[in-house]
């Protein structure tokens, strides 16, 4: 363990059951190798069971952040919360405050959560939860540090965002994508000097993780990843097309379908269920009884994947970093793509900085529209993607493995 930090406190969505948030969480803290570490949290629940998993050589604290319930009624649209706001919304300020001032560095891991959607109504109370350490750690002149997040986009709620990011005086933001989070952190009036460039967090897992017992057996060696959490109305009303695209991988290529939940119940397991019960040469990954997806096994599954088709982001994430090719369908969020084109394509950017790449063959629009893509282009979506796979992937794999290496070690100084 490192011993230059005394202690370090965590704050982000990492409390989700969402693959990559508790994934960046775990490679941050094994890649630190920092023993005494405070997470702030909105659920303790999961959180011990991650604990339990992956952390137990770590002497890990967990905080509940709380707020006043009443204010639950008050955050609306048309008001802009201030920092003195959210503070006099926390419940157990004191608590807080004695861990905060005990600590050196106060991490915000990486993830998507500062933008419009997070923002809204339904968000809003986790958001608020994870940034009322920031502003405790900054009322104590704590370092504040941001690794591999994405920004924006902000809309409505740019002077919110702004009145964060702008109180806190000694905070370093961390960007996985050099495409429109500096754009919109510049809107915010973040300074192009407190922004550094770093990739995600989860795109160099590492080995401590990836040697871990893989608990998933795949009984076909040949199959593609699709992973979805399309509404499952949706996805019966258009069972025709995905009946077509497992036949047609099949038949004309010899490739079954693993279905990768990276969530729980409406997220991932309950359309993996579904679709189990309507097509041939598929099988799931369960993850309803262990809770969530272990990382090993997610990593280990799509390395030996022949393609990997999906909407959630860290999938194509762990595509990239193990060369194998994928294609992300966009969601809309907000109305429109910018969301998921900034964080797709923004990790393109740096995964293949300096490969000329065509974006069509990894990012689509339609998640039918992508099936039938898929099926009728798959052997050339593949060789265009792997050719890319070359030694500049290589030699930007080790610049972006020394870019974080250095940044991470800013938190051990």
């Amino acid at each position: 363990m490192n011993t230059n930090i005394k202690k370090i406190a965590i704050t982000g969505p990492f409390a989700d059951v969402n693959f990559g948030d508790y994934a960046m969480l775990v490679n941050n803290i094994y890649d630190l190798n920092i023993n005494d570490i405070t997470l702030f949290s909105y659920d303790n629940d999961f959180l011990n069971t991650i604990k339990e998993d992956y952390l137990s050589d770590y002497n890990i604290e967990i905080v509940d952040v709380k707020l006043r319930e009443e204010d639950n009624k008050l955050i609306k649209e048309d008001y802009t919360l201030t920092p003195i706001d959210i503070l006099l919304m926390i419940t157990n300020y004191d608590d807080l405050y004695a861990e905060i001032k005990n600590i050196d560095v106060l991490i915000v891991n990486g993830g998507g959560y500062f933008n419009g959607l997070w923002s809204m109504p339904h968000r809003i109370t986790r958001l608020i939860k994870i940034i009322a350490p920031m502003l405790i750690a900054n009322q104590l002149n704590k370092k504040i540090i941001f690794t591999g997040n994405g920004y924006g986009p902000f809309e409505k709620d740019k002077d919110f965002f702004a009145s964060i990011f702008n109180v806190l005086n000694n905070a370093t933001f961390g960007s996985r994508d050099n495409l429109y989070s500096p754009m919109w952190m510049r809107q915010a009036g973040v300074q192009d000097k407190q922004i550094k460039y770093i990739p995600d967090d989860l795109f160099l897992i590492n080995d401590e993780i990836l040697k871990q017992r893989v608990s998933t057996i795949i009984k076909d060696n040949n199959y593609i990843v699709m992973e979805t959490y399309l509404p499952l109305d949706y996805i019966k009303s258009n069972i025709e097309q995905f009946k077509s695209f497992s036949c047609k991988m099949y038949e004309r290529y010899g490739l079954s379908i693993v279905f990768l939940p990276l969530n729980l119940e409406h997220g991932g397991m309950q359309q993996a269920q579904y679709l189990n019960e309507i097509l041939d040469n598929y099988e799931f990954v369960d993850i309803s009884e262990k809770g969530y997806l272990p990382i090993q096994d997610a990593v280990e599954i799509i390395r030996n994947a022949k393609l990997v088709v999906s909407s959630r982001y860290h999938a194509l994430v762990v595509a990239l970093s193990t060369e194998t090719p994928t294609v992300s369908v966009l969601k809309d969020v907000m109305g429109d793509k910018r969301y998921y084109y900034n964080k797709n394509c923004g990790m393109l950017r740096l995964a293949l900085n300096s490969i000329p790449f065509d974006e069509r063959y990894y990012l689509r629009l339609d998640y039918l529209e992508t099936l039938d893509f898929i099926a009728n282009n798959f052997s050339t979506i593949v060789e265009h993607q792997k050719k890319n796979y070359n030694s500049q992937y290589i030699s930007n794999k080790e610049n972006l493995k020394k870019l974080r290496k250095e940044y991470l070690n800013e938190i051990k100084r």
